[in-house]
Parts: structure tokens; C-alpha cells; sequence
């Protein structure tokens, strides 16, 4: 439980029980006499403890520590690649399969959410109750694709992606790092002006921008910079780095740093939700499919059925899909994995309910969303189903998929 324990009073009928690290066993409980209904725990602060990875305190992730990071990124420029996979896919043996958060899927703040609504249900002693639908015009779900952009050649390269993704209806963001590679800005032109998005993928292509707080507001110049010069609202860390209490100083009105449950990466975990939430001031946009070179690279995939199963998971719980790809070689770079991420963009058209959207749009509308005030938000249902507490938008015709 990954909460401070309260006091189970005994009074009513058990609902849930949660077993404690000693082995204690606490229980949910109804009033019948009341219809009170009693948890042992503060909701929101176990909510918090998984989108803020407090949980980390209780369950430490399999990682490099701090000081196997600082050398990793210090001689990573004269490491050959094929060493790096070689290193990479060993310690991936390591990381696989973690018991919390679960990879790819990790259902917690979704169960969460379920036993919130469950409590209210028989509290006000009704079948249904009404509350704000997740996304605009009662679409089910939400994709946003997302590419971080690691090389000139990288960049060049995203205009061949932004052709096929554009020919099939989506447009997409493209993350670039400020201060690592020459940037053609003619490319960055050519990609705003047909609709993509531009964001920033730090100063530099390592881990320096959470080093430590003085190196963070060091760089926060560099990066209001490159915002100016791209026109960009959102921001992802280079490999996902991250202070979670330093994001809502970013200078951004997004970030797309937090995985939902990646493994993988140097700084393995995960927020465990399929929604955006706030950081502060910033709407945190977690990414929620796998990555293109866990995939492909460390875990050798040969087919995108990992991502189509992922994504009508995510549409089922009525989440946001965010896919996070590289444009670069040795990645989406490559014919061979291009082509499987066309068979994901072809599969992922085919379903209507899905909101395709550009991250600035999502974060966007969460906050109209938070507001409650916007002509496009649609009130939902959270009912009692057969295996628990299932969520609906109230019906509506949706516009059409790409709106």
C-alpha cells in the first residue's frame, strides 16, 4: 500500500482489503446503518505516491546507481554503438518483467480510480454517477506520436517520417536537442508549416540537466532559447532523466518526460497512469507505448503486435497512447523498423474512437478540461459493471477523428 495507514475501525461490511509490508490487513468498509463508507488510507496521497514515484522509497526499480551513470555518459561518445547494445541488452535481462510498475501495462492508478468511483457509488447509494469524460466530444482515447530527434541525420530523416504519417492523416512532434548536433533549420521550417510540432529535448543529450539544482537553472536560458527559436511549448528529457520535483519549474506548459512503466531505460519506473495530470503549472504527458528501440533493438521484436495490443488496451481503459520513436538510423531510421511503424499507423487510423492529436492539443484540453468549462467537454458515466466499475462517455456523436 503505497500510503500512510489509517485506522480500520471495524464498523460495517469489508469492501477491499490491503495487506501492509508486516503482513497487517486493513479493510475498506461499509456503514450499512450510515452508508459511510471507510478507507484506511488517504486516496489522494496514494494517488500522488504513484504519478509523483514516491512509490520508490517502497520498491526500488533494478537501475544503474548514481555512480555507474555519471561514467556511462562520460565515455558514451567513445563507446562504439555495438558495445553500448551489447552492455544494454545485458542489463535489459536484469530489468525485465519488474513486479511493480508492471511492463507495458500497469493498471494501479486505473484500479485506483475504479475503487475511488466504487466508494462514491455506494456512498450516495446510486447506480451511476456523472463526471467529467476523459477527452473532447466523448472521443474513447487519445494518440499523440512523439519523436525524439538524437542526430543531424535524425533530422533529416523526420521529414521522410512527417511524409507517411501525414499521408495517412497524423501529424506528429519532433523533440530536438538544443546544443548537440547542427540543426537545418529549413527542415524545422518545412515541418511547422505543415502542421508538426516542434518541441525541446534538452540542452545537451545526457543527463546533465538533473545533475544537481545548480546545473538545472544553469541551463534554463539555453532552453527558453530554443522554446523561442521552435516555437515549442512542450519539453522531453534526454533518455527520460528526470526530477519529478523540478519539472513544474520547467519553462514549458508540458512535459512528456514520465513513462507510465518503462523498465528499460537509465532511470527505470513509471507513474503508472494512462492519463495526464499536473506537475505544478505543467500538464505531465506520460508516455504509455514502448519504445521503439526497446522493441526492435533490446528486445528484438519483429512485428508491431506489441504496440497494437498496447493500444487497444490503453483504448479500452480509456486512457492516452503516447508513442515515443526516434527518427535517427538504428532506429525508425531503418527501412525495415519504418515499416513496422507504418503497420501500427495503418492499424491505428482503422479505430474511430481515437482522438488523434498533437501533444500541445492534449495538454492543451487537459487544462480546459480541469477548468470544466469548455464546449467541448462531455459529462461521463462510472457504473457498476460485472467486473467492477466501468467508465462511459455520455453518448454523442464525435467529430471526425482527426479533430
Amino acid at each position: 500500500m503505497l500510503a500512510r495507514p489509517g485506522r480500520d475501525d471495524g464498523i460495517g461490511d469489508a469492501l477491499e482489503r490491503f495487506e501492509l509490508a508486516d503482513g497487517t490487513t486493513l479493510s475498506a468498509r461499509l456503514d450499512p446503518e450510515t452508508g459511510r463508507v471507510g478507507v484506511p488510507f488517504s486516496l489522494a496521497e496514494a494517488y500522488s505516491s504513484y504519478v509523483e514515484e514516491r512509490w520508490r522509497a517502497v520498491e526500488r526499480p533494478r537501475a544503474l546507481s548514481e555512480r555507474q551513470l555519471a561514467l556511462f555518459y562520460l565515455v558514451k561518445r567513445f563507446v562504439p554503438r555495438s558495445v553500448q547494445l551489447r552492455a544494454r541488452r545485458r542489463l535489459v535481462r536484469r530489468q525485465r518483467d519488474p513486479e511493480f510498475p508492471r511492463w507495458p501495462l500497469d493498471t494501479s492508478v486505473s484500479r485506483l480510480l475504479g475503487f475511488y468511483a466504487s466508494c462514491h457509488l455506494l456512498s450516495a447509494g446510486t447506480g451511476e454517477l456523472p463526471f467529467r469524460w476523459f477527452w473532447p466530444r466523448g472521443r474513447r482515447a487519445a494518440l499523440i506520436l512523439t519523436h525524439d530527434v538524437e542526430s543531424a541525420d535524425g533530422l533529416r530523416l523526420a521529414v521522410e517520417l512527417a511524409d507517411l504519417e501525414e499521408s495517412r492523416g497524423f501529424r506528429s512532434s519532433f523533440n530536438l536537442v538544443a546544443d548537440w548536433y547542427p540543426i537545418d533549420w529549413g527542415i524545422v521550417r518545412e515541418l511547422a508549416a505543415r502542421g508538426f510540432e516542434l518541441g525541446v529535448h534538452g540542452v545537451y543529450h545526457d543527463r546533465s540537466l538533473f545533475s544537481s539544482r545548480q546545473v538545472f537553472e544553469e541551463q534554463q536560458p539555453a532552453l527558453r532559447d530554443m522554446a523561442a527559436r521552435l516555437g515549442a511549448v512542450g519539453f522531453r528529457s534526454p533518455a527520460t532523466h528526470r526530477v519529478i520535483d523540478w519539472l513544474g519549474d520547467l519553462p514549458f506548459e508540458y512535459d512528456c518526460s514520465v513513462p507510465h512503466s518503462d523498465p528499460f531505460e537509465p532511470q527505470p519506473g513509471g507513474c503508472s497512469s494512462l492519463w495526464p495530470y499536473f506537475l505544478g503549472d505543467i500538464v505531465e504527458l506520460p508516455y504509455t507505448m514502448p519504445q521503439d528501440h526497446t522493441l526492435f533493438t533490446l528486445l528484438g521484436e519483429r512485428t508491431a503486435d506489441l504496440w497494437r495490443a498496447q493500444l487497444e488496451r490503453i483504448e479500452e481503459l480509456s486512457g492516452l497512447a503516447q508513442m515515443l520513436t526516434h527518427p535517427d538510423p538504428g532506429y525508425l531510421g531503418d527501412r525495415d523498423r519504418r515499416r513496422l511503424y507504418v503497420d501500427f499507423l495503418d492499424f491505428a487510423r482503422e479505430r474511430e474512437s481515437l482522438w488523434h492529436a498533437l501533444p500541445r492539443e492534449v495538454a492543451s484540453w487537459w487544462r480546459r478540461r480541469d477548468r470544466g468549462n469548455d464546449p467541448d467537454l462531455v459529462d461521463g458515466t462510472a457504473r457498476v459493471g460485472e467486473e467492477g466499475v466501468v467508465f462511459d462517455p455520455t453518448p454523442r456523436t464525435a467529430g471526425p477523428t482527426g479533430s
